[in-house]
């Protein structure tokens, strides 16, 4: 996978998560039928741009846009 592509996925994650609110990481999945790992890359680079924010509840990771970044768009 190249950088690029890493950009693009993250892209996407975004803009799903503005739609959706908070997400849980199967729930990504699921909704972008994506590998795990490519997921986990381009939360990897949303995060490194302080464009998401993680929590933990009872185990299960959940991922939100900041709630400051709102009003920008991502690619």
């Amino acid at each position: 996978m190249l950088k690029n592509d890493i950009g693009i996925n993250a892209g996407t994650i975004w803009r799903l998560l503005s739609e959706k609110g908070k997400l849980s990481l199967k729930e990504i999945i699921e909704f972008t039928d994506y590998k795990e790992y490519y997921i986990l890359l381009a939360l990897g680079w949303l995060s490194r741009e302080n464009k998401i924010s993680f929590s933990d509840k009872n185990g299960i990771l959940y991922v939100e846009i900041n709630v400051y970044q709102m009003s920008e768009m991502y690619y």
